[in-house]
């Protein structure tokens, strides 16, 4: 449902500024400069590459809606190529940097919790802070550990954790069911301390993840605001919750992860996808690799690290 709002919501922002367009400089949909004007109308707005390729294959959606239905003719319509732009290198958190942030989370929890059993009183505006913060602890974690869309995230609902596998069913784009692991401890221990609070408070939802007052699902631009106040307090890091899924990829195929193995937990229907957008090598990667397996390098890796490079390089393949 999150994704359909979000994608309803960037293709009605698309085509209002394609009709903004048009009334500012009296143009028409059948103008064949209307789509380089556009491009043109986006980039004096301040527009990016990636923004202005999502337009216009919104754009070209809709023409091809006014096509099926017999609107307009596809000879009257200007064509809509695909516009290329610029790759960016993608900043990727260290881990001392998702270390630092989870631990100020956690930071605050614990001395919203140790309060309370001091001076302040219990009650409901510290129930509040005290839920939203471990809470938005285990989410976060949960998010760099596993590398969950934020959407899906919010998605969860309590009946899709499985106990005796240690998985959880996520609902992924296109609708598309996957499963993921929470196997390890501190994941483990999280997410029975959550549902253990949220009995405790009384927060009683089928989601996971929810406000503390209207006990609804989250929203992403809730999250974001959180971290960037995390953020601000204890660090410099730019980091945003969907850097986080860059972080758990790359993190894991620099361990030696499988790829296809990584695709599928990622929810990718191709692997190509997975190397393309999350296949980040860190500079420290890159330098070690270089430092090590360079031709001119002083250091001399056994044989049997030599085959074990190997062996990870054809199983990645």
């Amino acid at each position: 449902m999150l994704y359909w709002f979000a994608t309803e919501r960037s293709y009605r922002s698309a085509l209002a500024l394609f009709v903004q367009f048009l009334d500012e400089t009296g143009g028409s949909v059948t103008d064949k400069n209307s789509v380089d004007g556009f491009i043109h109308f986006l980039k004096e707005r301040g527009s990016s590459d990636v923004t202005i390729a999502h337009r216009l294959a919104v754009l070209k959606s809709f023409f091809s809606y006014l096509i099926g239905r017999g609107i307009v003719r596809k000879r009257a319509l200007p064509l809509v190529e695909k516009y290329k732009t610029t790759k960016k290198i993608i900043s990727i958190p260290t881990d001392d940097e998702v270390n630092l942030f989870l631990q100020s989370i956690e930071d605050e929890y614990r001395g919203s919790t140790e309060s309370i059993g001091t001076a302040e009183k219990d009650n409901e505006r510290h129930r509040a802070r005290r839920y939203s913060l471990y809470r938005d602890l285990v989410l976060f974690s949960l998010i760099a550990a596993t590398g969950l869309r934020i959407s899906e995230a919010l998605r969860i609902q309590r009946s899709d954790l499985n106990w005796t596998e240690f998985s959880i069913k996520i609902l992924g784009k296109g609708s598309r069911e996957r499963i993921i692991y929470f196997g390890i401890e501190r994941l483990k221990l999280l997410l029975r301390e959550l549902l253990t609070i949220s009995e405790q408070l009384g927060v009683q939802s089928s989601y996971l993840f929810v406000s503390y007052q209207r006990r609804q699902p989250l929203t992403p631009r809730y999250l974001q605001k959180v971290m960037k106040a995390f953020l601000t307090q204890n660090c410099t890091s730019r980091c945003t919750p969907h850097t986080l899924r860059h972080y758990y990829a790359t993190r894991s195929i620099e361990r030696g992860a499988n790829i296809k193995a990584i695709a599928m937990l990622l929810g990718h229907a191709n692997i190509a996808t997975t190397l393309k957008m999350y296949c980040h090598l860190s500079a420290h990667y890159l330098r070690e690799t270089f430092e090590t397996l360079n031709p001119f390098s002083a250091i001399t890796l056994s044989v049997q690290q030599v085959v074990a490079n190997r062996y990870q390089l054809l199983v990645n393949l």
